[in-house]
């Protein structure tokens, strides 16, 4: 009896042993939150709900950088919206090779995991594939949504007012971009959370700078904040600095003629 209980434990731990080294990187694989897993059965049923749906396809048991971008970009997109579903679908090349059908559906190379899809009106001949050339990173992921979509999934630390009212801003006179200044200080009172109020406060800073110092600003400032980032500071400090280097970027132009006018005069 005491031979059969201890062959009884060894067998449950060699079959544990045997279902981890089968399911490459298990122990490894990083979670998704937010992200709603779809199959063969239920894929269709989900994605026909949404305005958009944003789907990666991978491995069973995905890790590393670009799966840990797509995750984070999960959290981005569920503060920013509520019409854009975040998923995941599991490929396996081994067993019942489960999903792997989906990935034949869509022409996901299985060679060049991971493959992400954006889905529009729920229409699942109407998608845009990721590009292959771009790197699988957070800014990459919201740069794509939001050129694709509607929507707007900014980068940490940004808003979507600010973002439009920035627009307007390049290249003004003076007294234009002073009246732009003083709405951006009313809109900056809006903001019931502190996170957008100090995001709010950013912004009006940075406007008020480049009309007193000119767009060299935005250069010496970005240079300074990645100085300051890439020295002894605390993970909190970091977070702010990057926050504040993607509300830099709103105020970059591709072409500047303001300061040649000033230049002519």
């Amino acid at each position: 009896m005491k031979y059969y209980t201890k062959y009884r434990i060894y067998t449950k731990f060699l079959a544990i042993f045997v279902f981890l080294a089968w399911e490459p990187n298990l122990t490894n694989a990083a979670s998704c939150v937010g992200c709603v897993e779809l199959d063969e059965l239920n894929f269709d049923q989900v994605i026909e709900r949404f305005p958009y749906a944003l789907v990666k396809f991978d491995i069973a048991f995905p890790y590393g950088d670009k799966h840990e971008a797509f995750a984070a970009f999960s959290i981005a997109a569920h503060k920013a919206t509520k019409d854009l579903l975040v998923a995941t679908v599991g490929i396996k090349d081994y067993g019942e090779n489960e999903n792997k059908q989906l990935g034949v559906r869509f022409n996901i190379d299985d060679k060049n995991f991971p493959g992400i899809l954006l889905f529009k009106d729920g229409k699942f001949d109407n998608f845009v594939r990721f590009p292959a050339h771009l790197d699988v990173t957070l800014d990459n992921i919201k740069s794509f949504v939001t050129k694709n979509t509607d929507l707007y999934i900014g980068r940490d630390g940004c808003l979507k007012e600010f973002e439009e009212l920035v627009k307007k801003y390049a290249n003004k006179a003076d007294a234009e971009q002073l009246k732009l200044i003083e709405e951006a200080e009313r809109l900056s009172k809006a903001y019931e959370s502190e996170e957008g109020r100090a995001s709010a406060k950013v912004y009006v800073i940075y406007m008020r700078k480049i009309n007193e110092k000119g767009y060299n600003y935005v250069e010496d400032e970005t240079k300074r904040l990645l100085r300051l980032k890439a020295g002894k500071v605390t993970d909190a400090k970091k977070l702010e600095l990057q926050q504040r280097l993607n509300i830099l970027e709103a105020f970059r132009v591709t072409k500047l003629t303001k300061e040649t006018q000033k230049d002519d005069l």
